[in-house]
């Protein structure tokens, strides 16, 4: 029996059969090219798609030139035994999912099904670290993928930690915690935790040196000061005050989690399985830009394609709340696709949609049609998120209930009742680091303007001190860049708001509400016509 192909993406590359040694995939589009179908699980990768990726500034002809050289340099490292790996046609390439392991996928997979300590060991850097290919188009697919990748492994890093100083092992959950800082040393609220650990152990040296490193860090990253429940743990601590164990930080709610199920090919065509396919897909790893769901892994929710299983216990198999499911039916030049979204503890469908398209060119299609779904359904989400936060029992509600509870207020008076406020500012009194509760403070009295119904003597000013309150916890939250950009706007500081419009928009494109936002920032800073653009684009989609 052949040797498995085992690919390592993460923290580098290295390919190599069973134990043998290192493949000499001296190339760096074919080590590319071998991360891309690895990475696709097996599912063909068209070669329009791929030369659109690794050579996209080279003509139709030159790019599958190239291709061609790739593939030959990669089979040629395989040896005679390369059709047992690869499989390949005229239009796609693949590699054979049983044949292959890649580390990347196994993270994924482990972490969707709670197996913590596993996948924490097993994330070893950033996807492809140290590999650079020279197309933007590339560069622009690694960057989002090692973003994910590395939120995937933060993720679980914050629920191992969680696990642990809950369980009382407090050894375990330093060792963690000091992969969290690996990973990004300004996580505040996992210094706390540390300097509690290190304390639980009697190491108050090791805890107050804690503090130090982490307020010389926000000095010199960001130029802040440390939060004042940091403050008082080091006070509580330099003068030997017992101070209980700080929370370990987690993930701003465990509930927001959706498996993508393959959508069904209805056309009577196995050929057209690729577009079904390709399409659930794209949206997985759209949906991986919304940070608030926790998205279940391809290889995961594709493990029910073809099957008849009831939604409720495909939900508890994966951990998954919501599911998306729907189909694909093409007939002629016309394709219809179908999509659902459905609650998994109930069996209640949340929501409904139908996409007719022309043909012209399938994959402009599949892009067109993810995008519309992957636009609408957080906010579908959220919807339900919110319903479920107001049914809950005030003394059980978490910081992030409090803020779901203010936006729904919010959202539902156009900004008019100030309760809203009350429970944002009860979200920062349960959890201080939560950004999304100054986000919406910061909302509420920009919006306060917009609606005649002025917060305080000077709202814009108030906004501005929250929104900067809220970057000063995280950089990395599109939501947060967008209202960033909405205050600056109406503090008149334009080149900040462009600036942060940018931002929002890299970190996730498909966000709606960053994309009305850049419409009136365009027509305010004196390009209408192009404002215009965007905010029909926008309404289009949602």
């Amino acid at each position: 029996m052949a040797d498995k192909l085992r690919i390592t993406l993460l923290g580098g590359f290295q390919a190599r059969l069973g134990d043998g040694p290192a493949l000499a995939l001296k190339g760096r589009k074919a080590q590319a090219l071998l991360a891309l179908l690895a990475l696709s699980g097996g599912t063909p990768l068209t070669r329009e798609k791929l030369t659109g990726l690794l050579w996209s500034e080279r003509g139709e002809e030159q790019a599958r030139g190239s291709l061609r050289q790739a593939l030959a340099e990669l089979r040629r490292a395989l040896g005679e035994g390369d059709t047992h790996y690869l499989g390949a046609d005229r239009d796609s390439l693949s590699l054979n999912g049983a044949n292959f392991r890649c580390d990347a996928l196994d993270l994924e997979a482990l972490v969707a099904s709670g197996e913590l300590e596993r996948a924490c060991a097993l994330y070893g850097g950033p996807l492809l670290d140290g590999i650079s290919v020279a197309d933007p188009a590339f560069e622009d697919w690694l960057a989002a993928e090692r973003a994910r990748f590395a939120e995937l492994a933060q993720g679980a890093l914050n629920r191992l930690l969680a696990r642990q100083t809950g369980a009382g092992d407090s050894a375990a959950a330093v060792a963690t915690a000091r992969k969290l800082l690996d990973l990004d040393p300004l996580q505040e609220p996992v210094h706390r935790a540390l300097m509690s650990l290190y304390a639980d152990q009697g190491e108050r040296a090791m805890a107050l040196k804690q503090y130090r490193t982490c307020r010389d860090l926000l000095a010199n990253e960001l130029g802040v000061e440390p939060e004042a429940e940091t403050t008082a743990l080091f006070e509580a601590l330099k003068s030997g005050t017992a101070a209980p164990t700080a929370p370990a930080p987690g993930p701003v709610s465990d509930d927001v989690s959706i498996a993508v199920l393959p959508f069904a090919n209805l056309s009577g065509d196995p050929e057209q399985e690729y577009f079904s396919d390709g399409i659930t897909e794209d949206i997985i790893t759209e949906l991986s830009r919304f940070r608030e769901l926790m998205v279940i892994a391809r290889n995961s929710s594709f493990a029910y394609k073809d099957k008849a299983i009831k939604v409720q216990d495909i939900g508890r198999d994966l951990g998954a709340c919501y599911l998306l499911e729907g189909s694909v039916r093409k007939a002629g030049k016309r394709v219809r696709v179908s999509a659902q979204l459905v609650e998994t503890a109930s069996g209640n469908h949340l929501w409904a949609e139908r996409y007719d398209r022309e043909l012209e060119d399938i994959f402009a299609v599949q892009d067109e049609i993810t995008q519309a779904i992957v636009t609408v359904l957080p906010t579908r989400l959220q919807s339900a998120l919110h319903e479920t936060a107001r049914r809950k029992p005030t003394e059980n509600l978490s910081a992030y209930d409090c803020v779901l509870r203010g936006r729904w207020l919010h959202g539902q008076t156009s900004g008019q009742d100030r309760t809203a406020l009350t429970w944002f500012e009860r979200a920062i009194e349960l959890d201080p680091c939560c950004a999304k509760a100054y986000v919406g403070l910061a909302n509420s009295y920009a919006y306060s303007l917009f609606s005649l119904n002025p917060i305080g003597p000077d709202p814009a000013l108030s906004a501005r001190e929250k929104i900067e309150q809220a970057l000063a916890i995280t950089d990395d939250d599109y939501d947060l860049h967008t209202v960033a950009s909405e205050v600056y706007l109406m503090c008149g500081e334009h080149h900040l708001a462009m600036r942060h419009s940018d931002r929002a928009l890299a970190l996730n494109p498909n966000f709606v509400n960053a994309m009305v936002s850049r419409g009136f920032l365009e027509a305010y800073t004196g390009k209408p016509a192009l404002g215009a653009d965007i905010l029909v684009k926008a309404f289009a989609l949602d």
